[in-house]
């Protein structure tokens, strides 16, 4: 069953914790959805809880003159003392590109209103890390995200010969670590 339909059973049958869920869930696979980030704002409207949809709706296409939305940010705002602490409260797990473009206004707006006060904050997933030895940890991971239909035959090739590799050398140091133990 589709995450959407799925919460939207869970929201007829009044269950609004477990469509909540449900949506937060399918942004760790699908994390720019625009469909899960609005079905997630209206059911945070629906939980009476207007800060919290302003947050989901601060990533999606909607107007900011929209009266429904523009009531959520402007509770979203006021429910934090500084716009640090508001950025910190998106659910926001893409980079920043993957968003629409009022989504990409409203983060470039935040991050100059979070300069403006001394501070600096990137948008997660738009920073490249790099361990001690030099890898990109992003090659770990996809660089398109998903909206649940990719299969694993989908998945670069690359990735998965290095995810088969850390599996293997977890498995050999496992291994090692057995034979040591019980020969010792």
């Amino acid at each position: 069953m589709d995450v959407i339909d799925s919460a939207q059973r869970a929201l007829a049958a009044g269950d609004l914790d477990g469509a909540r869920e449900r949506l937060y869930e399918a942004l760790r696979t699908a994390p720019a959805s625009q469909p899960v980030l609005e079905l997630l704002a209206y059911t945070h409207l629906l939980r009476g809880d207007r800060a919290s949809a302003g947050a989901a709706w601060f990533l999606t296409d909607k107007a900011d003159d929209d009266p429904t939305a523009s009531s959520a940010f402007e509770a979203l705002a006021a429910r934090h003392r500084s716009a640090l602490e508001l950025a910190k409260s998106l659910p926001i797990n893409a980079p920043s590109r993957y968003y629409p473009e009022r989504a990409r206004a409203r983060l470039d707006r935040l991050v100059t209103a979070i300069a403006a006060g001394g501070q600096e904050w990137v948008p997660p997933r738009d920073t490249v890390y790099f361990d001690e030895a030099g890898v990109d940890v992003d090659d770990f991971v996809d660089d398109e995200f998903s909206d649940g239909s990719v299969t694993r035959s989908d998945r670069p090739l690359r990735q998965r010969v290095l995810a088969t590799l850390v599996i293997v050398a977890i498995a050999a140091t496992s291994a090692s670590v057995v034979l040591a133990i019980v020969f010792s």
